[in-house]
């Protein structure tokens, strides 16, 4: 697909406690057309069972990917994976890479594995780090609007903070010197002055104190 070349999406559907941020996969479709380019390849991350769960989305996208149409047939010698074998623990984690590498990513609102797909999207400089729950209705203008992006507290544990990528940017800052820091020096001082003591004047690091 190639990075940032199609949006990605995460839909969260069977044991979410948040049951308002379940909706239809026509719903879905009609909350987020407006950001999605016509024809635009899809890559839907999800742990609804039903194959044809999102097939409405094929009249619009017919370029429409889940892990199976890439990994499923790699396990049995089929595709341009053939051969790979991904292991079962690692699935949500590349998953997420996947999802990181779209043009436009739609979360599940209160889902830290869609969280963490925003976090890795701010290290990768992807070219859009909005949050668009799929469960929300939007317009190009919504988009575009701060007043649509949610406030950061520190109870919005599955919402990102865009300063844990900001700050990690650019020039390099200077380092604040803490008071642990000097802490540490007080101790070194402490123990050179010790071993004077026992030593005869000599230091710890002096040549002439015998091990």
């Amino acid at each position: 697909m190639g990075a940032f070349r199609f949006s990605s999406l995460h839909v969260r559907r069977n044991e979410l406690q948040y049951k308002n941020e379940f909706t239809s996969a026509n719903q879905t479709l009609s909350n987020i057309e407006p950001l999605l380019r016509r024809g635009e390849p899809l890559y839907i991350a999800t742990d609804e069972t039903r194959p044809a769960f999102f097939d409405c989305f094929r009249a619009t996208h017919p370029r429409l990917y889940r892990w199976s149409d890439f990994f499923d047939d790699a396990g049995v010698g089929h595709g341009p994976l053939s051969g790979l074998t991904v292991p079962r623990k690692l699935i949500g984690c590349v998953e997420q890479a996947i999802c990181a590498m779209g043009r436009r990513f739609f979360r599940t609102g209160h889902s830290t594995f869609s969280g963490y797909v925003s976090r890795l999207r701010g290290f990768v400089g992807a070219p859009d780090t909005n949050e668009y729950p799929h469960h929300k209705a939007w317009s190009r203008e919504s988009a575009t609007s701060p007043q649509q992006q949610p406030r950061h507290t520190g109870r919005m544990y599955f919402i990102e903070d865009p300063e844990m990528w900001t700050t990690t940017v650019g020039p390099a800052r200077p380092k604040r010197r803490r008071s642990s820091d000097r802490t540490g020096e007080l101790m070194a001082e402490s123990i050179d002055e010790a071993g004077a003591a026992l030593h005869g004047g000599a230091t710890l690091d002096s040549p002439n104190h015998a091990a």
